[in-house]
């Protein structure tokens, strides 16, 4: 049986599993739970030679954020049924110690998470890694979490800036770098998101002026950006969206409180954060786009329709997957612009539109009446659109659409600092402990 059991393909329900069973507590968090599972999904696989489900083969930020593939849902759902856990208020009350007290028989239907668990004691490697994971202070497993993240942004853009030696680079990789600004005390922290073909840099002012409030401040590379307009070619909204999660998760782990914002595209990403992610505190969203009036948006549809023809006719030299791009500043902002990137950018707004509504959080969001990107009548239908009653809509009027630099931005800074300090900052008051304090 033992040497059956070591051919396991280990999966999502082991890892929880293995980590209720191995859990000192009685009761733990939900989100607890769920954070102790990702970390245990970073295990070394492959180097020690044990099987995993392609499942856990793909980026499992998801477990940090929405569970939107329901992993976690449908084994706790099994959980609750076969009376395993209770769930109270966010917590998990463990009803079971995972013995096996029926027959070979009856405990696959009496006590299935049982069998599960059993399962993965044979791999003594990966059992082990549970156990450790499940036993975990949870100051140290946030920051085991916050360090892992902040390692592999910084890893992934330095493959990513390689990757795209020889493409027409002209850039310093200090245009890219995501970076994290720390604060002078843990209560609050803030995700900070740039715009499309753009890089962190573009909002490295605002982050500096933030910080300079004593937060905390990440801001996230998304994926495709800061190297080469190849690179971002090759991306969809769905790598832009798990970047977002990723910063989300650093600032999340590293205080008490998250808010989320942006700029053009990165507001469009930190609202549909705000639709997934219960635990926001507040989000500002600075130009977010609905409606695109720069002349080579217009035309995306109808170059995309012509690439269309030229694969179907096997036309490859014909194809246009690039249009010319000027931008307001060309240090960051790439001079060529994808096709397949706009038509990304698109899916990821249709994508948000109905679901803005489910917002309940307080929202700023700040326009430029003059923007020649992004038509201010979609911002405003953005903020009608959000469904919390605590929102604010702020017109200025810059003639450009890159508000958070040059003339007046310090207008725009001081407005979203004010909106955070009202809705956001309020000086927390619970006692430090291991279980509130990352």
């Amino acid at each position: 049986m033992s040497a059956i059991y070591s051919m396991t393909t280990v999966n999502h329900d082991h890892i929880f599993a293995g980590l209720l069973r191995y859990s000192p507590a009685c009761e733990l968090r939900e989100d607890d739970l769920r954070k102790r599972a990702f970390l245990a999904s970073l295990f070394d696989f492959e180097k020690k030679g044990i099987k995993r489900h392609e499942s856990l083969a793909t980026n499992q930020i998801s477990l940090l954020t929405d569970d939107r593939y329901s992993k976690y849902a449908n084994f706790i759902g099994l959980a609750v049924e076969k009376n395993v856990v209770r769930k109270k208020n966010g917590a998990l009350l463990k009803e079971s110690d995972f013995s096996d007290t029926s027959d070979f028989h009856h405990v696959r239907m009496d006590n299935p998470l049982a069998v599960i668990a059993n399962e993965i004691e044979p791999l003594t490697e990966f059992d082990g890694h549970l156990r450790v994971i499940a036993r975990m202070p949870t100051l140290r497993l946030r920051y085991h979490i916050r360090k892992y993240l902040l390692g592999k942004a910084i890893l992934d853009f330095e493959k990513d800036y390689a990757g795209s030696v020889g493409t027409g680079l002209n850039r310093s990789n200090k245009v890219g770098m995501p970076f994290l600004l720390k604060g002078k005390n843990r209560n609050l922290g803030i995700l900070l998101l740039h715009g499309y073909m753009a890089a962190p840099l573009e909002v490295r002012a605002l982050a500096e002026y933030l910080n300079g409030h004593g937060w905390w401040v990440y801001v996230s590379r998304l994926s495709g950006h800061g190297t080469s307009p190849e690179d971002l070619a090759a991306r969809t909204y769905m790598d832009w969206v798990e970047s977002a999660e990723e910063g989300y998760a650093i600032i999340a782990n590293s205080c008490r409180k998250a808010v989320v914002g942006g700029f053009s595209t990165g507001a469009g990403l930190a609202l549909d954060l705000c639709t997934r992610v219960s635990s926001v505190a507040g989000a500002f969203a600075i130009s977010p786009p609905m409606k695109l009036q720069d002349f080579s948006a217009r035309f995306v549809p109808a170059i995309s329709l012509w690439n269309r023809l030229m694969n179907t006719m096997n036309v490859e030299s014909a194809k246009k997957e690039f249009i010319e791009n000027h931008p307001e500043n060309p240090q960051i902002n790439y001079l060529r612009n994808p096709v397949s990137g706009i038509l990304e950018l698109g899916r990821l707004m249709d994508q948000l539109e109905p679901k803005i509504s489910a917002i309940d959080v307080a929202v700023l969001v700040i326009q430029s009446l003059s923007d020649p990107v992004v038509h201010h009548g979609g911002a405003f239908k953005i903020f009608q659109k959000i469904g919390s009653r605590n929102k604010e809509f702020l017109m200025v009027n810059y003639p450009r659409h890159g508000i958070v630099n040059g003339p007046g931005s310090g207008r725009i800074f001081s407005a979203v600092a004010e909106f955070i300090k009202l809705n956001a900052a309020a000086v927390c008051v619970v006692p430090l402990s291991e279980n509130n304090t990352p």
